[in-house]
């Protein structure tokens, strides 16, 4: 168990105090990675609320939110073999970490994803247009993390993604923007 900003994270099929995230005309939901929008009502009511942080023609996407343990090991194996086939003399132990900075091992606590603590998210125009962050959802790639080397406007838009949640108690996992 781990405590984050008073709130208690313990990985179980299905996480106690979930919520289902909906659509409002500031957050959308995008089914093209995942459709389970299941969610702790803690995060929810944050997430709602750092929409008011953000600039009138700007809103969040979300492109998941709980995931189950299979759903953490479909993410987890391909990144794991890519990155098995790209640095053949890794030790195991090197590359489960690396790949553990990608995506969480579905072994173990797994993610706050599994929590229903986590979320996917990105920065959307009111017409449902994903803004350009430099690098698409899950994608991990050396431009992924939040403070990856990206061009300005990509800088500004991460900031005001971190900065709108941060204001409301949500915190950036930094290998991610």
């Amino acid at each position: 168990m781990v405590i984050i900003n008073n709130i208690t994270i313990s990985e179980r099929e299905s996480p106690p105090r979930m919520t289902t995230l909906v659509e409002t005309d500031r957050l959308f939901l995008n089914p093209t990675l995942a459709d389970d929008w299941r969610i702790r009502r803690e995060i929810r009511h944050r997430l709602e609320a750092a929409t008011n942080h953000l600039p009138n023609d700007l809103c969040f996407m979300i492109y998941e939110a709980f995931r189950s343990r299979q759903r953490q090991k479909t993410l987890w194996v391909p990144v794991y073999d890519r990155l098995k086939r790209e640095n053949p003399d890794w030790n195991d132990t090197t590359l489960y970490t690396e790949t553990a900075r990608w995506v969480s091992p579905p072994d173990g606590f797994g993610s706050g994803h599994q929590a229903g603590a986590a979320i996917d998210i990105t920065l959307a125009t009111r017409d449902r247009t994903p803004l350009d962050m430099g690098t698409t959802m899950q994608e991990f790639t050396a431009l992924t993390p939040t403070d990856a080397p990206v061009s300005g406007k990509i800088r500004a838009r991460r900031t005001l993604l971190t900065t709108a949640l941060a204001q409301e108690g949500l915190i950036n996992y930094p290998d991610e923007w």
